[in-house]
């Protein structure tokens, strides 16, 4: 996993939200679809919703943009050319 936290970070998490390790690592693991506009395989999964889960969910992993409210504006987010899309 590349994740930007530390595994003790993961062990707080998961002290405050259990579950939540899990929910990183399906994240993490996930097979997302490569960017249609420039060809990454640099994506993320977007989610819509700030609460505490989502949050440090996506403190922890690249996997996963989060949107304060929606509509969604495409189901993935290239991390590198930063555009949404969804896969064809």
């Amino acid at each position: 996993m590349a994740l930007k936290v530390s595994q003790e970070r993961i062990d707080e998490l998961e002290q405050m939200y259990p579950g939540i390790r899990e929910i990183i690592e399906r994240f993490e693991n996930a097979d997302l679809p490569d960017c249609s506009h420039c060809g990454s395989s640099d994506t993320a999964d977007v989610q819509v919703g700030l609460v505490g889960v989502t949050l440090n969910t996506a403190f922890a992993t690249t996997k996963i943009t989060l949107l304060a409210n929606g509509p969604k504006p495409g189901n993935y987010r290239c991390n590198e050319c930063k555009e949404y899309f969804n896969a064809s």
